[in-house]
């Protein structure tokens, strides 16, 4: 472990919450039975707790390796790891739980456990004052649960997490590519169904309708599609989303949609991808600087070097 050996990180990074308030009159009894935090379908943590005089027994099975940040828990592997309870005991409607990591009979941590609604939340005691983290949430579930082992290796997990794509996001997505590639392209109606497109796409970003690396990669390439700097930010940020889910398309969207917002708000584009006809009509990457970036990380994005890019200029110039 050593704070939960991936824990850690999480813990240290979380984000500060408002406390909610204890589930009033929670009795040792309430703790009982078996508890799970999912991150979408799947099963991260399985904890099950027996009362046994003023604390329980039990045990806290996880992966056996993983890596976490705030609520993005990545690279889960190894199997499945079952530490021990060894102390606890119960004060204030809390329960204290000390746990032990199966490997390390050195390594324990201590957290609390509180009842909130109808959920449970723990907290890793004894971290440095003035850090408020971001808890743990668990439900109940039955006595068979299961850490899941089907953990995709490239792949960012939040609680939020599904593995259904959303359809409606996949026929905007269509939509905004059928309108740029079929036939002559009317710009002036094209231009109004973006806009349209954005405005649906906002909505659904803000009903947390989107879960999937292709839903947030079509959702990055809407936004792409955007006339000002916000637009552009946005889809950078999706981008990155789509990368963390495992949609290493995104990588190259990422790198473009920083380059557009850099030059609409008045800075140098670093990759090169944005191609632009100046007032004259003619074709350039300015501004653009070109020192800022090696071609060996633009490779890492899929962005062609500056030697290919200056190949490509040419043609665009021979063709205007």
């Amino acid at each position: 472990m050593k704070r939960f050996s991936a824990l850690t990180a999480s813990v240290m990074l979380a984000a500060s919450l408002a406390p909610a308030a204890d589930l009033p009159g929670a009795n040792l009894k309430d703790f009982a039975g078996t508890w799970v935090m999912r991150l979408g379908d799947r099963n991260l943590f399985v904890l099950t707790l027996i009362p046994e005089g003023n604390g329980v027994r039990g045990s806290f099975a996880r992966p056996e390796k993983f890596f976490s940040t705030n609520s993005l828990f990545v690279g889960m592997r190894g199997g499945v790891r079952h530490d021990s309870i060894v102390r606890s005991h119960f004060a204030d409607g809390v329960l204290h739980l000390t746990i032990r990591n199966a490997h390390d009979a050195k390594d324990e941590d201590t957290w609390t456990m509180s009842l909130r609604q109808n959920r449970a939340e723990l907290v890793l005691e004894g971290l440095p004052a003035g850090v408020v983290v971001e808890p743990y949430p668990f439900t109940r579930a039955a006595g068979n649960a299961q850490v899941a082992t089907d953990w995709e290796p490239n792949r960012a997990y939040t609680a939020a997490d599904s593995d259904i794509p959303n359809a409606e996001m996949k026929a905007i997505f269509d939509e905004d590519q059928r309108v740029r590639t079929s036939g002559p392209v009317d710009w002036q109606a094209v231009n109004g169904t973006d806009a349209a497109r954005r405005v649906r796409v906002h909505q659904l970003l803000a009903a947390g309708a989107l879960h999937t690396g292709s839903d947030f990669y079509e959702a990055a390439m809407v936004f792409q599609h955007g006339d000002s700097p916000p637009d552009y930010l946005l889809a950078h940020t999706l981008a990155m989303i789509a990368m963390s889910k495992g949609n290493a398309a995104g990588a190259w969207i990422a790198a473009a949609t920083l380059d557009r917002y850099l030059q609409k708000s008045g800075q140098k584009q670093i990759f090169g991808t944005q191609f632009l006809t100046d007032p004259a009509m003619n074709w350039t990457q300015e501004p653009y600087d070109r020192r800022f970036l090696s071609d060996e990380l633009r490779e890492q994005l899929g962005v062609p070097p500056q030697a290919l890019q200056a190949e490509q200029l040419k043609t665009y110039q021979a063709g205007k």
